[in-house]
């Protein structure tokens, strides 16, 4: 059984899902001339962001759709869900807008705004909800599948829209569609206590410790540290490999290092790795920990040896 991320956006079931159209003037929250009436609403409409993993597993991500009423409905309600890519060319259209506006353009006028596609592989697992009488909602699930196979560069979305509702239901114009967008993030990612030392052949020993430290995403299996030891011109890319070896009776996951110049964003081409350190094993992860031992070196001429231990917040 494949294992799910569920991502549980939680409301209040028992409260009314009311948008500002439902309001007067004087902020009242049911007018009289709406008595009795029902409006079908996601109860977190417009445009929401939500981390997810490049995972092979599937993603389940659910929301609430909401009757949003002065009475509890008497009878069933259905309420019809769609995928509405047309909403994401909306939305895009209006970034693009806003950056022009904004003076926010390219030397030839284009405006530099974030272009959203479709996410590519996608179910809405309840294309219909049934609401039963004497309650006002519930939840609608979408999967997403196969993250693993995501590009960094491209920025994902997805939007789902109530199309129709049944027994004389109105659907709440401005409260209809929701929109995800999808940050990508690796399981690596995240903050980090970082400990240990830089080696530099004429300043000598440097220890240090940085309480937290965010380690950041580049692909499925790699990610950056915006520092070499205690040196912030170079960042470290970490590749975790599938090959394993045993440290103190644990498995553990070899890593790759790569020093990046932040001035270039390139690779140096005279860093590497030490392959132990006091003739123990080094450069791993530890799934179980979850903390980096490292020890590698730049510059071959005049090697900075650095040796640090991070460790998952």
């Amino acid at each position: 059984m494949k294992n799910k991320i569920n991502f549980l956006l939680i409301f209040l079931a028992g409260a009314f899902m009311l948008s500002s159209c439902l309001k007067d003037e004087y902020g009242e929250y049911w007018k009289d001339d709406l008595s009795g009436k029902m409006y079908a609403t996601i109860a977190n409409p417009g445009v929401q962001t939500q981390s997810i993993l490049l995972i092979p597993d599937d993603i389940s991500l659910e929301f609430l759709v909401n009757i949003a009423t002065d009475a509890l409905p008497s009878s069933n309600i259905s309420v019809s869900l769609a995928f509405d890519n047309a909403a994401i060319d909306a939305y895009n259209i209006q970034l693009e807008e806003e950056a022009i506006e904004a003076g926010d353009t390219s030397d030839t006028g284009e405006p530099l705004s974030k272009h959203y596609v479709p996410f590519p592989a996608a179910t809405l697992v309840t294309p219909t909800l049934n609401i039963e009488a004497g309650t006002r909602n519930d939840y609608a699930q979408v999967l997403l599948h196969r993250a693993d196979t995501l590009t960094l560069t491209t920025n994902y979305m997805i939007a789902v829209t109530i199309t129709e509702v049944s027994g004389g239901v109105v659907i709440s114009e401005n409260m209809k569609t929701v929109l995800y967008s999808f940050p990508i993030a690796n399981e690596w990612e995240g903050d980090y206590l970082s400990e240990g030392f830089r080696d530099h052949p004429s300043l000598g020993l440097e220890p240090f410790n940085y309480a937290k430290v965010k380690f950041s995403t580049i692909n499925a299996n790699t990610v950056r540290k915006p520092l070499t030891g205690n040196y912030s011109g170079y960042s470290l890319d970490i590749t975790v490999t599938d090959q394993t070896m045993d440290v103190n009776g644990e498995t553990v996951n070899k890593v790759t290092l790569i020093v990046i110049d932040n001035g270039t964003n390139a690779p140096l081409d005279d860093d590497g790795m030490y392959p132990d350190y006091n003739g123990k094993p080094i450069n791993y992860y530890n799934p179980v920990t979850k903390v980096f031992e490292l020890y590698y070196y730049y510059n071959n001429a005049a090697p900075r040896k650095i040796r640090e231990t991070n460790s998952r917040l």
